[in-house]
C-alpha cells in the first residue's frame, strides 16, 4: 500500500467528497428546487462535463477562460474544457437548435461548475450549482418572472431571510462610456465597483485623469443601495441624459413588479449591482442571507449571449451555489432547517460530511 508523503493532500485542492448522511440532505434540498422549478414550467437540461474550447470560447469572458481546467481529445486533438459555465453552454445549445424554435424556452439544471482558483484565495474549484434560464421574453415580465421565481425557490427550500440585491448593469457601463476611461481601464472599474471598492475605483479614474465632475457620480454610484430613494438619487445623477434614464425606468418598473408580488422586503435596490460576468447586459441581481458573507446565488440578463453563437435572443437567468445555501438553511433561525440524516463525518464550516475541503471559503 503506498503511504503520502508528509502534508500531502489525498483530495485535489478545492475538491470534496460528500460523505452519505450529508448526500442525502444535499440532494433532498436540490429535489426541491427542481420539483419547484418543474411546477412553475421549467424542464431539467443535462450538460455536458466537456466542451470544445474552441466552439464555447465566444461565450465566456476572458477572466474565466483563465482559471478553465483544460485537456486534449484523444480522438481530436481538439482542446477540450471541464465545464467552466452552465449559462454558456446552454447559450450554445439554443443557438445550435437543440431545444427546438418553440420560444419561450424554461429551462433548469444541477451541475457542478469547475474552475481553476489559486489556493489563498479561499474558493472552491468545484461549485454544484441548481439554476434556471428563461429565452425568449425581453420586456420586464421576464426579469420579473425570473427574479420571483428566485425567491419562491428559496422559500420552498426553507429560507425565509434574504435580500435580493437588485440593479442594472447599464447605468454604470454607460456613466463609465461618458468618462472617457480606455476599454482596459473601464472594465478594472467596473470590477472594483462590483466589489465596493472606493479606493481602488478612484484611483483608476486618477491615473487616466477623468474629469472631477465625472469623477463624482462615478465614485457615488457604488454607495447608492437601499429602498426606492435609490432611484431617486439614479435620476438625479442621470439629469437629462436619456441613456442613463432608460436603465433606471427599466430597474424601477421591475422592482414595482416585485413589491407589488410581496417581495418587497426581500429586496435591495444597488446602483453599482454588476455581477462578473460581462455578458450581462441589463437587470442583473445577487442573493444574501444572513451568516454568510458571499452571495448564495444570482444572475441576470444576457440578451446577446446566445447571439455570440448564433442570432441574438433575449435571455436571462440564475443560479444557487448549493454549498452555500446548503449552510445558511440549516441555520436559518426563521426557517425549518434540514432533517438531520446520522452523526456520521466530521463538522466543517461548510457542510456537514464534506472531506476534506480545502481551502475554506473566503
Amino acid at each position: 500500500m503506498l503511504k503520502p508523503r508528509a502534508g500531502r493532500s489525498l483530495v485535489p485542492i478545492g475538491m470534496s467528497t460528500i460523505l452519505p448522511h450529508t448526500t442525502r440532505r444535499v440532494r433532498g434540498l436540490e429535489e426541491r428546487l427542481l420539483s419547484h422549478l418543474a411546477k412553475r414550467g421549467y424542464e431539467e437540461i443535462i450538460l455536458p462535463s466537456f466542451e470544445y474550447l474552441d466552439v464555447l470560447t465566444p461565450g465566456l469572458e476572458s477572466s474565466v477562460l483563465d482559471k478553465c481546467f483544460h485537456v486534449a481529445d484523444r480522438a481530436t486533438g481538439r482542446i477540450l474544457l471541464l465545464r467552466p459555465d452552465p449559462t454558456a453552454q446552454i447559450a450554445r445549445t439554443v443557438a445550435m437548435g437543440l431545444t427546438g424554435s418553440s420560444l419561450p424556452l424554461r429551462l433548469c439544471y444541477r451541475t457542478s461548475v469547475f474552475r481553476h482558483e489559486p489556493e489563498h484565495v479561499g474558493r472552491d474549484r468545484e461549485i454544484f450549482q441548481v439554476g434556471a434560464e428563461l429565452v425568449g421574453i425581453g420586456d420586464e415580465a421576464g426579469d420579473a418572472e425570473i427574479i420571483s421565481l428566485m425567491a419562491t425557490c428559496l422559500k420552498e427550500a426553507g429560507l425565509r431571510s434574504f435580500k435580493i440585491s437588485l440593479g442594472h448593469v447599464g447605468f454604470f457601463q454607460r456613466l463609465l462610456a461618458a468618462s472617457g476611461l480606455s476599454t482596459e481601464g473601464r472594465k478594472q472599474a467596473e470590477q472594483a465597483a462590483a466589489k465596493k471598492d472606493i479606493p481602488r475605483l478612484e484611483e483608476l479614474l486618477e491615473r487616466e485623469h477623468v474629469p472631477l465632475s465625472k469623477r463624482r457620480g462615478l465614485l457615488m454610484v457604488p454607495g447608492q443601495y437601499g429602498g426606492p430613494e435609490v432611484l431617486d438619487q439614479g435620476y438625479r445623477l442621470a439629469g437629462r441624459n436619456r441613456a442613463l434614464s432608460v436603465p433606471l425606468d427599466r430597474l424601477s418598473r421591475v422592482y414595482r413588479m416585485l413589491a407589488s408580488a410581496a417581495l418587497q422586503e426581500h429586496l435591495l435596490l444597488d446602483l453599482g449591482e454588476l455581477r462578473g460576468f460581462d455578458y450581462y447586459d441589463g437587470i442583473v441581481f445577487d442573493v444574501f442571507a444572513e451568516g454568510m458573507g458571499r452571495e448564495l446565488g444570482g444572475g441576470g440578463r444576457y440578451d446577446h449571449l446566445i447571439g455570440r453563437f448564433g442570432r441574438d435572443l433575449p435571455s436571462t437567468g440564475f443560479a444557487f451555489d448549493i454549498d452555500r445555501l446548503f449552510q445558511v438553511i440549516k441555520h436559518d433561525p426563521r426557517g425549518p432547517g434540514l432533517a438531520d440524516g446520522g452523526q456520521e463525518g466530521h463538522r466543517r464550516k461548510n457542510m456537514d460530511g464534506i472531506l476534506p475541503r480545502k481551502p475554506t471559503r473566503g
